[in-house]
């Protein structure tokens, strides 16, 4: 054997310099004796048992090999049978119990972190594997979309491709600080509407807003989600449900403002932010407690409730689509969507 590692002169540098590392038990074994395997044949080494043999020379002393072993299987099972292969295993569970998925990271280096754990810890099972990729997601919305996505798919790869399309585009339909909205209602289908700022008296600031639009994307109804008063949030951060935001119309620049006095109860556009023009994102359900989950990024097609800071109503369209204060957040008329008129 000695002979045949000798005799390099021909050999590509990279034969005669690269070395396998010695076997300590942190690494894959399939993936080890693979590289081993490669090293061999580089030198002219083919014979499975001469291969077995160097590698048994590589392996650290701590892990016991059987004297007769010179197949690739016995080799192997060997490998497996010490504590080591099982607590790598264990470890690699563990991991892959608690990956998370950071849009910020390389897709790639995420996938094959995962697909790598999963190797590891030997799940082999594809609802398994479904699972644990859907759990390393934070966002329960886009877990949620995935998971329906999942459902009637067996083959792996396409689980793989459905998720990077999927992360890839989901940031797209994310409301975000800085979007261009317009707000739906959900029960009549009209849009939240500002037409000129005409005061509702001689040198007020405050402007009727309605629920008329029934267009889209007609300039009365865009509006801008801005940072609420009182604080200064980073354009293009997402907007996670219970979170504080002020709209902005685009054209006028006036903020959807409730009335200071309660009893009125009235929604005016208000040129000026002051804390009545603080709205909280809620989602909108019919379960009591289910307002206060904080969890979820808002995007296009939520429906929404949106409760004004200061007087703790929500936004209310009515009959006539008068905008106003009303309700207990269960109702229909609570009921809204937003939909990205541009970024």
């Amino acid at each position: 054997m000695s002979d045949n590692f000798g005799s390099s002169s021909k050999l590509p540098l990279i034969a005669v310099t690269v070395h396998p590392s010695k076997y300590n038990g942190t690494q894959d074994p399939e993936s080890w004796l693979q590289d081993m395997r490669f090293f061999c044949r580089l030198h002219g080494i083919e014979e499975e048992s001469e291969i077995v043999s160097y590698a048994i020379l590589k392996v650290d002393p701590m892990i016991s090999i059987p004297k007769k072993t010179c197949t690739f299987t016995g080799f192997l099972n060997a490998l497996k049978s010490h504590i080591t292969f099982h607590v790598k295993n264990a470890s690699a569970l563990h991991n892959l119990r608690c990956i998370q998925y950071n849009p910020k990271e390389d897709m790639t280096d995420f996938i094959s972190k995962f697909l790598s754990l999963c190797r590891t810890a030997n799940i082999t099972s594809l609802e398994e594997q479904k699972t644990y990729l859907l759990n390393s997601l934070l966002d329960d919305n886009i877990r949620n979309i995935l998971a329906s996505k999942f459902r009637n798919v067996d083959d792996f790869d396409w689980v793989i491709r459905l998720f990077q399309g999927i992360m890839y585009e989901y940031p797209m339909h994310q409301i975000r600080y800085g979007s261009k909205i317009t707000i739906k209602h959900c029960s009549s289908g009209r849009y939240l509407s500002h037409g000129e700022h005409i005061p509702i008296e001689s040198g007020s600031q405050l402007s009727r807003v309605s629920c008329d639009g029934i267009s889209r994307p007609a300039a009365n109804e865009i509006w801008i989600v801005t940072s609420p008063y009182g604080e200064n949030k980073i354009p293009g951060d997402p907007v996670h449900y219970n979170s504080i935001i002020c709209l902005k119309h685009e054209t006028t620049g006036g903020n959807l403002h409730a009335a200071d006095q309660l009893a009125e109860r009235n929604v005016w556009s208000f040129m000026g932010k002051n804390e009545n023009s603080n709205w909280l994102v809620r989602r909108h359900t019919t379960e009591p407690g289910y307002h206060n989950d904080p969890n979820g990024v808002w995007a296009i097609g939520h429906t929404i409730i949106l409760e004004n800071v200061s007087n703790r109503l929500p936004l209310f369209c009515d009959n006539n689509h008068n905008v106003l204060l009303d309700g207990d957040g269960y109702d229909e008329n609570n009921k809204w969507y937003a939909e990205i008129a541009g970024q």
